[in-house]
Order: C-alpha cells, then structure tokens, then sequence
C-alpha cells in the first residue's frame, strides 16, 4: 500500500507541474510584443515627441541644406506656438539659409528701429526652448538674425549664425611704399568694385565703402600692437586701382607700414546685433556660436535675468576669417537681475568683450513740481522708463546719487525726450545741471570662466553697475584694459556708480598691447577706473566704492596694473605679480596710479625681483588715504 501511495502522490505531482508550465507559457506569450510596421514606429516616434510637446521647423515646409528662404516657414512655426508653453521648437541638424523681403518677399517682420528683416522673430513666448540641435543658421545681404522680445523663460541652444557674404571685408598686405599700400582681397568672398577710383565693396543688395578697420598679424591673428584706430590713416579713401583681379593698390602715404601677410579686416557701418533680446525674464543662452553680426553680437536691453554658457562671438577660423561682430560681443544696456557669463570665449569684434551699463539722462526743464523733463544722448528717451522704476538725481559736477522718486507716468514729447512724473515733489536744488539715474535697472553681474582674448578691438569687461558684481577664473589677454570701471557723463551717459565689485583668481596676460595713457587710447592701466569724475582736491567725495582686487595673477611686460580715479575703499591685495618682456615698454611709468581715492589698500602681493617701478603715485589724496603693507615696499610719490 505505502509504494502505491507514494506513487499516486507522484503522479498528481507531475500533472501539477505540468500546468504550472503551461499557465506560465501562456502568461509569457500574453506580454510579448507585438511587432511593429515601419509606420507604426514612425507613429510611435510622433506620439513621443507630441508628448514632450516638440515642433519641428520641418513639419512646417522648411527643407535644411536646400537654401530655399526659411523666414516665412519659421513665422509659421512660432505662430503655431502663440498660447502654448513648455514647448520644444527643433530645427533638425543641416544649414537653414534666410533672406530679407527684397529676396524672398513673404512672411517676413522688421526690427522697427532698423527696418531690417528679422530672421527669427520670437515675441510674447514663454516656457519655450529653441533647440537648433547644432544647425547652421545663414543670412543674406542686410537683416536681423534673431530677436526675443517681451518673453519669459525661453532657452535658446545649439546653434551657429553666420553669413555665407557678411557685410565686412577681409585683405592681406602685399607691399607697403612710401606711396602707396597693396593688398590682395579674395573676390569670391568679398567682391568688390573700383567706382571713381575708389574701393568700394559689395555684397547681397548692398555696397559700402571702408568705414573702420583693424590690423591683425599673420601668425596669431591678433591685432597688432600699438596700432589701435587708424593705423593706415584714411588710405582707403585714397585713389585705388586694380592692378589684376583680387590685387589693389591704394595711392598715399600710411602713417604706419604693416609687414607683409599682415590681415586687414574691413567694416562697413554698424548695423542690427546678432541676437537682440529685448524686456525679456528669466533668459538661457546655451552652446551658440556667432560668427558674424552687423552690429553687437548679442544686445540686451531692459531684460530681467540673464544666463549665458558656452555662448561665443567668435571670428570663423574655417573660412580664414579674423572679423566677428561690427560692436560689443555682449552689450547690456539697462538690465536688472542676475547676469551670469560663464565659459565664453569672444573674438574678433569691433569693440569690448562685454559692456554691463546703465544710462544717464540729461535734465532738459522742470515743467512741475513733480515732473521733469529727462533726455537722452542716443534719443529714444522713453524707452528707458516704466511705472515704478525708481531714479536718483546725480549733481553733474560732484556725481552724487540722491535720494529715490518712484516714477508713477512717462510722457513721450518732441524731438526724443520724455517727461517723467513722481509720486513726490522732486527737491528744489535740482536743475538742467543734474542728470537721472534709473537705479531699477542695474544687474548683479557674475563672469567667470571666461577667454578675453587679444583678438578684439580695445577693452574687456566693462562694468558700471550699482548691484553686486563679481568677476573671477577668468584669462584676460586684452589690447586695451583688461577691465574698465568707469560713470561717464560726458561721451556716451553711461551710468553708473559701482557699489560692490570683486575682481579674484583671474590671470592677466600681457594685456595693455594696444593701450596708450592717450584720450580714447583704449584703457590707462590693466584694471582701469575712470569716472568722468574729477576730484578736485584730497578731499572730494569718490564716485564708486568698495572694490576688491584680489589672488590675482598678473604677467606684465609694463609697469602700468592700476589706475584708479574716485574710488572709496579700494583694496589689491594677495595677487602675484611676473614681468614679461612679451612687448616694448609704452605705458605710464606707474604701477599704481591714485586719483582722489579714499581708504585704499595695498598688501599682501608678491612682487616678480625683476619688476618695473615697485612705485605709487597720488593725486588729490592725503597719505593716510592709502595703506601700503611694509612687505610691499613700495615708493610713494604725492602730487
């Protein structure tokens, strides 16, 4: 009996698993994947994306690599997108070329204050990224690549602008005379035309003779030192001939000869910026290369934080160029909240690396007690004002900010200037000598990890701001000052005080290479401040204050390192001084230059044995206006 139990047991064993095998084959087979046609992967992939809420320029007629106009298929594109947010707008990897209205004759919008064909319009978007998913973006004849206006939270990322016939020229020096310069220009890329003599170049509906050129050396493409503005003098001006295609010679004698192989870049009249963001919040730049701009690379007026990483203006070494952007790299007129820069590198423009500024208004009258009628050099008056902003009245000769008015109407009046009225009587002392300050709009400045390079015109980071600013981990490699400090009130009205500025762990390379202590010689001294403030004697009132300059690395083949006018408490500190003899000595003869400074310090910097000077001079200042370390042993001479 017991062996037949056992296998009767067994056997209902047996059939158990049986079924257990079978329910769990089933169950498999039940959870396998279905297979897929081509098109049902395609409806998939589309399901996909419609999730992620992508638009894709493409599904809006835009071909990449065909050269036809996208304009009118990118307006489309971000009309779709009005009311929408957390959106994806994805130009598929290829060339996207645009042309103005006179090319193409659709779907096109203007920068009003230009009239130029905006390329890419974008306006009231937000919660939006523009992914050009490494596109090149290429413009003809004269137009605005890309505005963003009136927008908030929109990222812009991975994409190049470029020019295949940008509105700048390019020559190399064949021969220089006593009476005459000789250059070559290739015709394919910058064609041009002898018209009455003279070099006119010419382009995508559009000629321009030479209105501003740079010098820049055949090896490291730099501009060659010590020839600033006008080193040829007006020669291409001069009576020009064409000795044979793509060889001129221009008639006269040039103050200086350049040597052989030397590059020229040729510039026509400044333009529209590259990217424009205008009254925008919260703004992402990411992974984006300007390779040409007919004005500013990137301008950015009234926007309200801002983030730039891995953004470059940038001269497109592929195509021998050494020409960027016609002004700024970045300019920021009048913003406010945080400016972050970080991993940038801008070569190649007309003018400075990056400009942080506020603007100073001129007091025309007094039409009310509460009311004042403010102008601006550049006009555009209105534009700089809103309801709440809050002013301050600057006496034009001490420079000192006041108390705050509350602006509560902006009028809009002839001939560009505007009426601004308060919540307040405005004091009584104020007058046609004092100007206005809109202490709203000033940013918290932040710049680090950056390349200033010696492959742009005059300065690099110029900051006048009252908000924090801190500037640091950067290499400077400058033809004019590495960084300028200034409130001016007598050439451009840009404001304004600086308050709290930290300038640390920086390396400052032979900067100064173009510089002279000259009227628009580009900078005095490699960190340079100078107000339009002129301190009259040792007891005037300094225009900024709290400025930090400190661990420092400076190499130097010249004695100038500071020159400072009007500050209050103004310490340089802990920095690491090297001479070079990169350059020839052409500087002032002053490591550090003191002009109605007040509670300055200088300790704790390591001097190179061999370093120029080791000396201080003041002006408008009292001994005890500076403390100097006794390590320093430094020689002070008192004007």
């Amino acid at each position: 009996m017991g062996s037949i139990i056992v296998k009767h047991r067994n056997q209902k064993m047996k059939k158990k698993s049986i079924f257990i095998v079978i329910v769990l084959v089933a169950v498999s087979l039940s959870f396998k994947p279905t297979m897929k046609s081509g098109n049902d992967k395609k409806e998939l992939l589309i399901n996909q994306e419609k999730e992620q809420n992508k638009i894709k320029v493409t599904d809006f007629g835009a071909r990449p690599n065909s050269r036809e106009n996208a304009v009118p298929f990118v307006k489309k594109m971000i009309e779709a997108c009005r009311g929408k947010e957390n959106i994806v707008v994805e130009f598929p990897i290829g060339r996207y070329d645009f042309w103005p209205d006179n090319s193409a004759g659709s779907g096109s919008d203007t920068l009003i204050s230009t009239g130029l064909t905006i390329g890419i319009n974008l306006r009231g978007l937000k919660n939006i990224t523009l992914d050009g998913c490494g596109s090149e973006f290429i413009f003809h004849g004269r137009m605005t690549p890309l505005s963003l206006s009136e927008s908030n939270n929109v990222k812009l990322i991975n994409f190049s602008i470029d020019w295949d016939r940008p509105l700048t020229s390019q020559a190399v020096v064949e021969m220089v005379t006593d009476e005459y310069l000789q250059i070559s220009i290739d015709p394919s890329k910058y064609p041009y035309i002898i018209e009455t003599g003279k070099l006119r170049f010419t382009g995508e509906g559009w000629k321009s003779p030479v209105v501003h050129y740079l010098l820049y050396d055949k090896i490291h493409k730099e501009v060659v030192p010590l020839t600033r503005d006008g080193a040829l003098g007006n020669i291409f001006e001069a009576k020009a001939e064409e000795l044979s295609p793509g060889v001129v010679r221009l008639y006269g004698q040039v103050p200086y000869k350049p040597e052989k192989g030397t590059y020229i870049a040729l510039y026509g009249q400044r333009e529209s910026g590259g990217i424009n963001l205008n009254r925008n919040t919260n703004t992402t730049l990411d992974n984006i290369r300007i390779y040409y701009s007919p004005g500013a690379g990137i301008f950015s007026f009234m926007c309200d934080g801002l983030y730039f990483n891995n953004v470059n203006v940038e001269a497109n070494l592929k195509k021998g160029r050494v020409f960027s952007s016609l002004a700024d790299a970045f300019y920021f007129p009048n913003c406010k909240g945080l400016v972050r820069i970080e991993n940038c590198t801008n070569t190649g423009q007309t003018d400075d690396w990056a400009n942080f500024r506020g603007t100073y208004a001129a007091v025309v009258s007094i039409p009310s007690p509460k009311s004042i009628e403010v102008k601006m050099k550049s006009g555009g008056t209105k534009d700089y004002y809103n309801p709440g902003d809050e002013i301050c009245f600057v006496e034009g000769k001490s420079m000192q900010r006041g108390e705050l008015y509350v602006v509560n109407k902006i009028q809009e009046i002839k001939s560009g200037s505007a009426i601004l009225t308060f919540e307040a009587d405005i004091p009584k002392v104020v007058g046609t000598n004092y100007i206005v300050e809109n202490m709203t709009w000033n940013p918290e400045v932040e710049v680090r990890n950056c390349t200033i390079p010696r492959q742009n015109r005059a300065r690099g980071i110029l900051v006048s701001t009252n908000r924090k600013a801190i500037i640091e981990n950067n290499i400077f490699r400058t033809t004019g000052s590495a960084i300028l400090i200034e409130g001016d009130t007598k050439y451009w009205f840009e404001a304004g005080a600086v308050r709290d500025l930290t300038i640390r762990n920086n390396v400052f390379d032979n900067c100064m290479s173009s510089a002279e202590p000259v009227e628009w010689g580009w900078g005095e001294a490699i960190i340079c401040i100078t107000p339009t403030h002129q301190p009259e004697n040792a007891n005037t009132e300094p225009y900024h204050k709290n400025i930090l300059i400190e661990g420092n690395t400076f190499r130097h083949y010249d004695y100038n390192l500071l020159y400072a006018r009007s500050v209050r408490n103004l310490t340089f500190r802990n920095n690491k001084i090297e001479f070079t003899s990169a350059y020839p000595m052409h500087g002032r003869k002053v490591n550090f230059y003191l002009d109605g400074c007040r509670n300055t310090e200088i300790t704790g910097n390591i001097f190179g044995e061999n370093f120029p000077g080791k000396n201080v001079e003041l002006h408008h200042m009292h001994l005890s206006d500076v403390k100097i370390g006794k390590d320093q042993k430094l020689k002070i001479t008192s004007e």
